[in-house]
Formats: structure tokens, sequence, C-alpha cells
């Protein structure tokens, strides 16, 4: 059977979960008096006109914690006298009448039990330094006063006094704490423990419902963003079907001690509309002075594609380059490569070594996995300003999506649909292949190297180590 409490203002009666223990005092949640409880009868004591902030949970609510069941007979919102931090406290009492008390602010959620008060320890606790609590250390970490903002419900003191709390941290347990409340002349004192915030919101009916919600949305815009990844991962193929996949060739050139100034490559095929060849070598010679031309050789009309020089950089040790060429435009048909060196007919020593390798096709996924990665991040932003619009209701069907704020998630998707159609066409698709060269310095004057430290170093996909 309920406990009933009438308001000495409003006259109203409020039924309040049944609990042994006697209460001093009772909040009015219709016109937010207080009421001092005598025996049988109330009377007027005052008035709190403040308002709740950010308060979970409401009076009779049920709360499971470590296995038992308690109902929720007091809510108050407190603020510390001078400032604008506040907290919420809840009063929890199973059908025993056995009392836990749950607290939460913008920095720390945590479980109270009250402990046994001490002689030594209300002694202690003046002088504000170490309290013993079981055997440990709690040292005393800071000092409040703090007064009443929002009441509803039942209380086991005067709520309309303000109280001087000071707080004991675990000397190494930093999760554990005790906290010494004094009422006028009353001081009692609470075994606390930290708790995880998520951990703590699912203590609370509506909190649990809140995060359900929540994350129900979330998924659902997830799901929606993974399906317009998919489009973009379709449109990918189909605006690049002809050059997805790439064909390479791998091979190399050695001469040494030749006379000759030019060397030419086996024949290759390219096939398809791949209009892009991709040449990537490594060039090493013994002379500083030797620069290096290469072009690319029609074999049946003897047409030259691009022909780019190439420098060779100078140290003590090797002259060798990492090159870079890419060649477009180009027809189906079979092609070699033309390496041409600046001639010296008096260093008849000079040696020549190319390793190469062609990459004839093949679209860059970098332009996909931005746009997928984009797709993602505006689903997370677009969650969080749903949730802050309070709309989380909208949204917990998935075919609702799309009908949300007048197909609003829709204009979104098309819109980045269509960035990712014109981002692919202008910097991805081979039809816009663009011309390059790159020309870089393969080792230092520090380190000799062989063919085979440069073939693993730069075509191997075996991941081979630099030493």
């Amino acid at each position: 059977m309920n406990a009933k409490y009438q308001c000495a203002n409003c006259h109203s009666v409020t039924e309040i979960a049944y609990t042994k223990l006697k209460p001093q005092t009772f909040a009015c949640p219709v016109c937010s008096s207080i009421s001092q409880i005598n025996q049988t009868t109330t009377e007027y004591a005052g008035k709190i006109t403040g308002s709740f902030k950010d308060v979970y949970a409401s009076l009779n609510e049920i709360v499971t914690y470590n296995g038992r069941t308690y109902h929720i007979v007091g809510i108050s919102t407190k603020q510390e006298k001078g400032s604008y931090v506040s907290w919420n406290e809840y009063i929890l009492a199973d059908k025993n009448g056995d009392l836990i008390f749950l607290s939460h602010g913008s920095d720390f959620n945590s479980y109270l039990t009250e402990v046994p008060l001490t002689k030594e320890m209300e002694e202690q606790a003046k002088l504000g330094g170490t309290l013993k609590y079981k055997g440990s250390s709690f040292d005393f970490d800071f000092a409040q006063y703090a007064v009443p903002v929002a009441a509803h419900g039942v209380f086991f003191n005067n709520i309309l006094e303000e109280s001087y709390n000071r707080t004991f941290q675990h000397s190494y347990n930093q999760s554990q704490f005790l906290s010494v409340e004094k009422y006028g002349d009353v001081t009692e004192i609470f075994f606390g423990e930290y708790l995880n915030k998520i951990s703590f919101r699912k203590l609370f009916v509506k909190e649990r419902e809140s995060i359900y919600k929540n994350n129900n949305v979330l998924k659902n815009l997830v799901l929606f963003a993974a399906l317009i990844a998919l489009v973009i991962g379709g449109l990918h193929y189909v605006l690049n079907y002809n050059n997805i996949n790439s064909i390479s060739y791998i091979n190399s050139i050695v001469k040494t001690n030749s006379t000759s100034s030019q060397f030419i490559s086996p024949p290759f095929e390219v096939k398809g509309d791949d209009k892009k060849v991709k040449l990537s070598f490594i060039s090493e010679v013994t002379d500083p002075d030797i620069t290096l031309n290469v072009s690319l050789v029609n074999e049946k009309t003897n047409a030259t594609h691009l022909t780019e020089t190439f420098k060779h950089f100078n140290n003590s040790q090797n002259h060798a380059s990492g090159n870079e060429v890419t060649f477009c435009g180009i027809d189906n048909g079979s092609y070699h490569l033309a390496f041409h060196y600046n001639f010296y007919k008096y260093k008849t020593e000079n040696s020549y070594d190319i390793d190469y390798k062609i990459t004839i096709g093949g679209v860059s996924q970098v332009w996909l996995y931005i746009s997928v990665i984009i797709t993602f991040a505006l689903a997370f932003a677009y969650y969080y300003t749903v949730i802050n619009r309070n709309h989380a209701n909208e949204l917990q069907n998935f075919n609702n999506v799309h009908k949300y704020k007048n197909y609003e998630v829709l204009k979104y998707a098309g819109i980045i649909l269509g960035l990712y159609i014109f981002g692919n066409y202008m910097f991805i698709s081979n039809l816009t292949c663009n011309s390059s060269k790159v020309n870089t310095e393969l080792e230092n004057a520090n380190y000799t190297g062989n063919r085979v430290h440069y073939i693993a170093r730069t075509y191997s996909s075996s991941g081979a180590s630099h030493k």
C-alpha cells in the first residue's frame, strides 16, 4: 500500500511508494510547496521556486540496482552556493525501507549509501584531513555549500535547508569517496562510488528508452548511409567499367659497358578502352651527367607518344632515379618503350640499368573511399542534429528515414551522389587522364644498394623492408 501525502498549500494528494522510514518533509510536485510532515498532518514550511535541470527520472519510478528493486521517493536539484554548478539527487527506497542514493552532474555519476557516523569520523571530518573507513584512508578533496533549487517527493531532512558538504577521495581507488553532509545540527556520512555514465543512465526507464531510440536512429541513418555507399560503389563501376581492372608488365633492362644510347622494351598490348598507360621505373647509371628520354611507340604505325626527359641525381655512390610517367589517350594496339640516353663515345665503360613496371588501365580508388567516408561522416553529423532537435521518434523505423522532413535526407543523398559523379569524372575517370611526370632521387649517398633491393622496394607487394 502506497503512502499518501497532502500538500499543506494546494491540498493536492500525492501517492508515493511505501517506505517504512518516516520522512521529515514533503515537496509537492503540483505547486512546489514544502510541507513539514507530522504524524498525521502536514504543515506549510515554504516554497522552492527553481526548476529541475536534466532530471533522468520521475517519482515512483522503479530502479533495479545490484539485484534489488527500489522506488524513487524523492528527487531534487541542488546548486553550489554562489555559482551555477548544479547536480541532481534521487532518494530510492525498497519495500523494507532501506535507502540508497543516486546523484549525477555534468562531470560525475555516483551511487551513495549512508554509513554509521562515529564520533571519531565526525571529528576527523571537521579537521579536513583524512577519514578512515573499513581500513581505507579517504583524503579531503573539496567542500561546498549546497542549496535546493527544485524538489519533488519526500525527504528525511528539512529540504529547505542549505547543507555543508565535504568530499573525501579514496587514497588509491579514485572511483570511491566519502561525502560528509551537515544540515543544521545534523551530520550524515555517505559512502559513494562513481559509475559509468551509460551504465548510470540505463538504471532509469526514460533514459533506457532514450538510449534505445538514439541508437535506433543512428542505426537507421548508418544503414541509409551504407545504402548510399553501395550506390556510390555501383556508380564507380558503371562510370569506369572499362578501366576498373589493370594489367601490369614487369621487366628489366641491363646494359653493362654499353656503347648504345637506345634500348627497346619487349612489346605489350593495350586493349579495350584503357586510354592510359602508366610507366614506373628505376634507372641507374654510372655517369651523373647522363639524362634519359623515354617514349611510348606504336609498333604498327611508329607513332610516338609523349617523350619525357629525366635527370639523374648526382651522388658519390650511385646515380639512381625513381621515375614515373603517365601516357594518356592511348589507342588499342601493340606498343613498346624506347629508352634513349645521351651518348658519350669517350665513356665506353658506362652502364645502364632499368627496372620498369607498366600498368595499363586501372582507376584510382581514392575518390571512392573519400566519398564513402564523407557519406558516413555526414550520417553521424545528421544524427546529432536530429537528436538535438528532439526528433528521434520520427526516425524509429528505417522506412521513415527517407520521408523525414519532406524527403530531406533524400535531398542530401542526391547532393552526395551528384558531387560523386562530378568528382569522379573530373579527377578519377581515365577519360580525363592527365599526362604527368615524377622524378625523385632513389637513394642517398651513403647506400649503394643492389638491383634486388630496388625491385623489392619499388614494385614488390610483399612489404619488403628497407634494411
